[in-house]
């Protein structure tokens, strides 16, 4: 896998507390904020989404109940403190969260995780275009950071972004 993009950040409450923050996926309709992990344009209008599986494994969904499409799946790994939001056919976001002196540490990244059959093709997607023009737009270094003020209120407690 290629990384494409990837940010650290602290959130100053302890690991574990973190990680059963991030291990605690809703199942069920829900709204997309109620999901623990980034999942940026996700979401239909209205917000809502389908998540089924789990404990360890878990598919989510957005749209009508029977015209539903699939737009990620996610892998909790609370254990080894590694999260992972494999959407579409290409691209896989990573969370690492290790003990920090200040907390916990958080190591983002986003990876083309295309197979050498379909690799050559990601290029030509608009979504990884824009991927590609992330220094100049900084979008997803915004969401990145809007996730980590939204962990810090859940949380109760500072978190931001390191690099």
């Amino acid at each position: 896998m290629k990384e494409l993009i990837g940010y650290r950040g602290i959130i100053e409450k302890p690991y574990e507390e973190v990680v059963r923050y991030m291990s605690a996926m809703p199942t069920g309709r829900i709204k997309a904020s109620q999901i623990p992990l980034l999942l940026t344009s996700a979401a239909g209008a209205d917000g809502i989404l389908q998540v089924k599986g789990g404990p360890q494994l878990f598919t989510v969904y957005t749209g009508e109940e029977g015209v539903e499409i699939r737009i990620a799946y996610l892998d909790i790994d609370a254990a080894n403190g590694h999260f992972s939001v494999f959407g579409g056919w290409w691209y896989r976001n990573d969370y690492e969260l290790k003990p920090h002196a200040k907390g916990c540490e958080v190591r983002y990244s986003v990876a083309n995780a295309a197979s050498p059959l379909s690799r050559w093709l990601v290029p030509l997607l608009k979504d990884y275009r824009g991927l590609r023009n992330e220094k100049r737009t900084g979008r997803m270094m915004r969401a990145f950071d809007d996730w980590v003020s939204l962990l810090a209120v859940r949380l109760q407690c500072k978190a931001y972004r390191t690099e």
